[in-house]
């Protein structure tokens, strides 16, 4: 699995003041399951405590989970399940994902969050494979 962490401008001005630079988590190959796993990633986002959440309980190796406001995840013994909070059973809304491959994805979110946003954001992207 590749996933892509970038920039995107938002320019609607009736929501925000000013224009507002947001990071994105996404597939680089446009793969459903992975597109799922990207949604789910910038949804718990919202919340910065979730990010340092997420990563101790994908440590503990215990059955867990931890949903964002529109995406749900179930930790369990060595994958993590994916599904859109709002349809839980459908197939379409749901990916997989391997619970290292989680907590690897996690750790590189959490640091480039934590990056100063560089000058050619619109251009600039970090790749990361995960199993």
């Amino acid at each position: 699995m590749k996933f892509r962490f970038g920039y995107l401008k938002l320019i609607d001005k009736s929501i925000y003041k000013k224009d507002k630079i947001i990071l994105v988590c996404d597939s680089v190959s446009n793969n459903q399951d992975e597109n799922i796993i990207g949604c789910y990633i910038n949804d718990i986002s919202n919340f910065e405590s979730n990010l340092t959440e997420i990563c101790g309980e994908l440590d503990k190796r215990k059955y867990s989970g931890l949903d964002g406001q529109v995406w749900g995840a179930d930790f369990l013994k060595d994958k993590v399940h994916i599904f859109w909070l709002f349809d839980p059973d459908n197939e379409e809304g749901k990916a997989e994902i391997s619970r290292k491959g989680m907590l690897k994805l996690m750790k590189k979110w959490i640091e480039f969050r934590k990056k100063k946003i560089p000058e050619n954001y619109e251009k600039y992207e970090e790749i990361i494979e995960v199993d």
